[in-house]
């Protein structure tokens, strides 16, 4: 309405709003950006690629990948079987949202895709917010606690392990709460953070407010910071200071943001009750909403995207319908209305920062997510002897040294060694399915005598 909004205004109508028609608004203002960088993507693109192929490398995709000792061809057959071994799970929660949001919102007729704007998330990549856990409002008890306290319980949590307080300048450096209206300029919104000097100039761009997302993403944003402050060490050459691979320093962040979100470790911080009783279905139900709806949008969406884009040289015309039927496919999910899928004048990838700040690496969101419960199933079973559905690393050292001796070594170590010699397994999706499998069949219950509209997977 000629007004400037940030994401944290466009999110919080995604999550809380019932008026579809509001909810349209916002999202298609999220998508308004796509017009303004569309051309200069394509550009980016050419650029990209005309720098890699001069180092011998067939595009700029394939250059990314080869961090990985892998080729565009094996990166994209890694992608197809994650999606594979997860299909079945996704299905069914794909068919309970369908349903869900349409009883919701008043509509007779369940659609057999889910309309994007009806989903609580601009990209359709995290569901969780359509459930609400009975007992649960940590949204009301962090806003008592503010902006500021998200940030340095994060910090504590990590000190508790047995890491050093952040330097300093960390906060002296860092933009991490929202900019106040007098300022005449805007910031990225996207949380992020930097490893300025491969030394111990660490900061973060965040846009902290106090809310259960923020909770979950300073934790996430700080597990960054403290691998690069633990693989800066007199054993890693400057060169080396970086991840074992891009996805190890993702799942690091996220590992920590689950493990902040555990009802034993919620309980302890007495963000819960001690008494409480949850329904612990729903608490399953709202993770997966989040860890497993993630994997078709990385693997799927944003990684066959971006493959098209570099490796095939995606026509700029077509960006927009490629982007829809990759959304179709992988993810059951549509625009509010079948003529924006063929309009070339939208560019609803570009809406997705990394598309064009952080190109042909959203595979490394995938592989994290997959590392993270791997890491954690170790973790929960071999040195907290505890149920990983139900842990709480406060204050363990040991855990601590665990996670130490994986991120100390930076880059110096070979990726898969490192994580055969430290969990006992090569790289599965196996702890993943174990976490979720009760709830698997209490979908299928649930979704007895419904429709399920997904196709399986080529």
């Amino acid at each position: 309405a000629g007004k400037s909004v940030s994401t944290n205004d466009i999110d919080e109508i995604l999550q809380s709003e019932n008026d579809l028609g509001k909810r349209l608004k916002a999202w298609q203002a999220s998508k308004e950006v796509g017009k303004t960088l569309r051309q200069g993507l394509t550009n980016l693109r050419d650029l990209r690629n005309k720098t890699v192929q001069a180092l011998g490398y067939h595009d700029y995709f394939t250059y990314q990948v080869s961090e990985y000792g892998m080729a565009t061809e094996e990166m994209m057959q890694w992608m197809q079987y994650m999606l594979k071994e997860l299909w079945p799970l996704y299905t069914e929660l794909h068919t309970y949202t369908r349903y869900e949001l349409a009883q919701k919102y008043g509509i007779e007729q369940v659609p057999d895709m889910i309309p994007a704007h009806w989903l609580p998330n601009r990209w359709g990549q995290s569901w969780s917010a359509i459930v609400k856990v009975e007992g649960i409002d940590l949204d009301n008890v962090l806003e008592e606690k503010g902006s500021e306290w998200l940030v340095k319980q994060a910090e504590r949590f990590y000190i508790s392990l047995g890491f050093d307080p952040l330097p300093k300048s960390f906060y002296e450096k860092s933009s991490l709460y929202p900019l106040p209206d007098t300022v005449d300029y805007k910031k990225n919104n996207h949380a992020s953070a930097w490893h300025l000097d491969l030394e111990n100039d660490v900061r973060s761009l965040m846009s902290v407010i106090p809310n259960s997302r923020w909770y979950g993403t300073t934790h996430h944003e700080l597990g960054h910071i403290y691998y690069y402050l633990t693989y800066t060490n007199p054993d890693v050459p400057v060169l080396l200071r970086r991840g074992a691979n891009r996805a190890y320093h993702e799942a690091i962040g996220s590992l920590m943001g689950l493990a902040a979100t555990q009802e034993p470790f919620m309980v302890g911080l007495e963000l819960m009750p001690q008494d409480i009783e949850t329904d612990q279905m729903m608490t399953l139900l709202k993770e997966a909403l989040g860890s497993i709806v993630f994997i078709p949008f990385s693997c799927g969406v944003m990684t066959g995207f971006e493959h098209d884009l570099y490796v095939k040289d995606l026509p700029e015309n077509e960006f927009n319908k490629r982007w829809w039927e990759l959304k179709a496919k992988y993810q059951g999910i549509a625009p509010p209305s079948a003529e924006r899928i063929g309009n070339p004048s939208f560019c609803d990838a570009a809406s997705k920062t990394h598309i064009n700040n952080d190109a042909a690496q959203y595979y490394d969101y995938a592989i994290s997510s997959i590392l993270l419960f791997q890491l954690h199933d170790h973790i929960a079973k071999n040195i907290l002897k505890q149920d990983p559905n139900a842990t709480n690393y406060y204050g363990n050292k040991e855990v601590g040294e665990f996670l130490k001796s994986i991120m100390a070594p930076g880059a110096s170590a070979d990726w898969k060694v490192l994580l055969r010699e430290k969990t006992g397994e090569d790289l599965s999706a196996k702890a993943m399915l174990d976490y979720f499998e009760p709830l698997m069949e209490y979908l299928k219950k649930i979704n007895k005598g419904r429709v399920h509209t997904l196709k399986p997977l080529d």
